[in-house]
């Protein structure tokens, strides 16, 4: 079956999990014998570009500097004239099966609904909150947002009636019949934003436990670690504050606080290490490569996982766990369908940096509690959230929606 991916991001030039989660899907497929091809937007290149299986042909909107004028329309048809032409050439040489939309925030949904149109088999797996936003597309929610001036309004409604009648802007609502949420709390999300998703299936996360190895060896417990983007929604600051609390306790002044990604935004926490004389207690790595993550996870004892905002369901997580650490974390949207406090981490409330540093020191104490905890870490991602589990059920989807069965695929 030919799959024709589309993700406004792709690694390795990438902001968040799901880029790379969508990877990891991508090449567990072709090595079932699909031949999945990526259509993704030129961040983080010079130029358009193309590789064997990935075609970074599209725009973004990230720098149009759109300010909601009428010229803001000419900036966003160009964008949209060149992603339609990309979609339709990478089409005439690819020929896909079904096209499977991942994350269309920055490069339009339009690729999706012409896809629709053309009577393309369309799949859908969010992993993101952009379904339940859609219509605040960059290009359709200008069709709400029409001139206050008669004579203006009146060349804005032939002007936008033209462009329906090319396929270069729709009123149309997304056929999302074959959708796909990486946890529940995403649909549940979905719902309350009235999309048409009651029979969608929730397919989680999954990662390779091969990869990702817990070893057998008792740790000891004063290595922490956060991974992910250093941001106020990620709640790094309250790990920091966190970390100030257990080391001015005399036992734990020698914990350590790994930070693995970035950007600092205006070097803010960077600033706050200084202000809370942590120099000497916490690390910054920058952004690694994923091929090195094994390897970060495995020098470390304590994952914090801190964060703020609604997380949609972590990759990181389950990397840790399945890589024998200990987690203290929230559980802020879809992550409580992974953590339970007492059985496989310990949790705490947003933004509770106090919270956070007395389960970090009941770990540091309590060296029973803390390998009760990588145990069932480990345990809970072998039985619930490997990848094969993930791909055996994106595979019977994918067929259920292209309409081809397992003989064709042969």
């Amino acid at each position: 079956m030919k799959v024709l991916v589309l993700s406004n991001f792709y690694p390795p030039h990438f902001i968040g999990g799901y880029e790379l989660g969508c990877s990891d899907v991508v090449e567990a497929l072709n090595n079932r014998g699909y031949d999945v091809r990526v259509l993704t937007s030129t961040h983080g290149v010079d130029k358009a570009q193309q590789s064997e299986r990935v075609y970074r042909w599209l725009e973004t909107d990230l720098a149009l500097n759109l300010d909601g004028s009428s010229s803001d329309l000419v900036k966003l048809l160009r964008k949209e004239s060149t992603n339609q032409r990309a979609f339709a050439r990478v089409c005439e040489d690819f020929s896909p099966d079904v096209l499977y939309v991942w994350n269309a925030t920055h490069i339009s949904i339009s690729i999706a609904l012409k896809a629709h149109r053309l009577g393309m088999p369309v799949c859908y797996f969010i992993s993101d909150h952009w379904l339940s936003e859609w219509e605040n597309d960059a290009l359709y929610s200008l069709n709400r947002r029409a001139p206050r001036k008669l004579y203006r309004r009146m060349v804005w409604k032939s002007l936008t009636s033209s462009l329906k009648a090319v396929g270069l802007l729709s009123s149309a609502s997304l056929n999302l019949a074959n959708a796909q949420f990486a946890s529940r709390f995403l649909k549940e999300e979905a719902l309350r934003a009235k999309r048409p998703v009651l029979g969608a299936e929730v397919i989680h996360w999954g990662i390779d436990v091969n990869r990702f190895r817990s070893s057998d060896t008792t740790r000891n417990s004063n290595r922490l670690l956060y991974v992910g983007q250093l941001t106020q929604l990620k709640g790094i600051e309250t790990a920091v504050r966190a970390l100030k609390l257990i080391v001015e306790r005399r036992c734990n002044r020698s914990t350590t606080l790994t930070i693995v990604g970035g950007p600092d935004y205006e070097n803010r926490i960077h600033r706050l290490v200084s202000s809370l004389g942590l120099e000497d207690n916490v690390r910054f790595t920058g952004l690694v490569p994923r091929d090195q993550l094994p390897s970060v996870y495995e020098e470390h004892d304590i994952l914090l996982f801190p964060s703020v905002w609604a997380e949609p369901f972590s990759l990181t997580v389950l990397e840790a766990m399945s890589s024998g650490l200990a987690i203290v974390g929230t559980t802020t949207g879809g992550s409580r369908e992974v953590l339970r406090n007492e059985d496989n981490a310990l949790t705490f409330p947003k933004e509770d940096a106090g919270a956070c540093a007395e389960q970090v020191i009941r770990l540091l104490q309590d060296r029973e509690l803390r390998e009760r905890l990588r145990r069932n870490g480990r345990r809970t991602v072998e039985d619930r959230f490997r990848l094969d589990q993930m791909i055996d059920k994106i595979d019977v989807a994918l067929k259920k929606t292209s309409g081809l069965d397992a003989s064709a695929m042969r």
